[in-house]
């Protein structure tokens, strides 16, 4: 297959943010999978322009300079204003780039719907490389990306799966990391699933008590006692650890196939997690190990108190369980490469080549 130049522009405010993508980019370099890598971290580099225009002109000389095959693209949206002359601007340099629009964000119908800059940019857009399918990747398609492509959420082992004995002694049975945001400051209005998330909390905490904690930031925790404030994200796994299972409520959960990275952080922790189902699960995560699905908070109580009857030797097997599926499954290396795949064989070899990938692809054409 066609060996890329590949231009990778991440969503990351501060330089080096995007550890999994950078990481596994970076190996496929090393590989010869890529001819040419070049990151350029735009809103980094807006920082350092005088004004936005001068940022656009900027990103567009780098562009020009390392005339690319492939332009991947992160997280395009209203807080980095551009239209569609501009994409087509970027695709016009000599070397004819692909260009590659990538959001692990989930977006609503109603609530934090797809902005006017995300669909100029999904106007000029080769391929869409989406995390969740259904209304939002219809409503992809109906700002005009030519491609949708479904690739799920993971994590990176730079900073988690560190693995390391398990304590046989923990301070809490169960923990949930989650934020619990108001929409315009309005007391029990939460972002989709944000309702549910809290009822599953509360109901932890009156059957548990202080065995059950949440941390996370957001007005609707304000004034639960269970709440112990908002972690730093390089944390989660020395927390999760603390417990013997782990709890999460989605936020948008009607999206079908999308879970946010508090799935695979959770797994690749080592400690069996329980969260909520969502329509498609079980394609993209039918082979899951360590993960229980519910379909309610009362079915989240009752999952967590059986998983809390077991021997603490099984919750630990059940744990290294869900380690091994995360790690070979949920790897932001693994999850990129299949990508990068993907884009080499749809846009620039069309079928030819996939008799290369000697592993079940994790990203779908839809």
């Amino acid at each position: 297959m066609k060996r890329l130049r590949f231009f990778y522009v991440p969503n990351e405010a501060v330089e080096g943010d995007q550890v999994g993508p950078r990481k596994a980019f970076g190996l496929l370099h090393a590989q010869g999978v890529f001819s040419a890598y070049m990151v350029y971290s735009y809103l980094v580099e807006r920082t350092r322009a005088s004004s936005h225009a001068q940022a656009l002109e900027r990103l567009h000389a780098a562009v020009e300079a390392f005339q690319p095959d492939v332009i991947f693209f992160q997280h395009l949206n209203g807080s980095y204003p551009v239209d569609s002359a501009y994409i087509r601007r970027l695709k016009s340099v000599a070397s004819r780039p692909r260009f590659v629009w990538h959001d692990p964000d989930p977006y609503g119908r109603f609530i934090k719907p797809v902005d006017p800059v995300m669909k100029a940019a999904l106007a000029e857009t080769d391929l869409a490389v989406v995390k969740g399918l259904g209304y939002f990747s219809a409503a992809v398609r109906r700002a005009g990306a030519r491609r949708v492509l479904f690739a799920p959420e993971s994590f990176d082992d730079e900073r988690f799966a560190r693995g390391g004995a398990p304590a046989t002694t923990r301070p809490l049975d169960a923990v949930m990391i989650a934020n619990l945001t108001c929409l315009k400051r309005i007391p029990f209005l939460f972002m989709p699933g944000g309702r549910s998330r809290k009822t599953t909390a509360r109901l932890m905490h009156r059957a548990h008590g202080d065995r059950f904690a949440v941390y996370g930031a957001g007005q609707g925790w304000r004034g639960e006692p269970y709440c112990r404030g908002p972690i730093a994200f390089n944390q989660q796994e020395t927390v999760i650890r603390s417990a013997w299972i782990s709890m999460n409520w989605s936020q948008f959960d009607e999206i079908p196939f999308y879970f946010s990275d508090r799935l695979p952080i959770s797994l690749a922790a080592g400690v069996p997690h329980v969260t909520n189902h969502q329509r498609g699960f079980e394609h993209v995560l039918r082979d899951a190990r360590g993960v229980f699905f519910v379909h309610s908070p009362a079915e989240a109580l009752d999952a967590a108190d059986w998983l809390l009857s077991l021997p603490r030797e099984q919750l630990v097997e059940i744990g290294q369980q869900g380690l091994d599926y995360a790690r070979e499954r949920l790897n932001a290396t693994r999850v990129y490469r299949d990508v990068v795949t993907a884009i080499r064989e749809q846009l620039f070899e069309g079928a030819a080549g996939a008799h290369e990938r000697h592993d079940e692809p994790l990203v779908t054409t839809v």
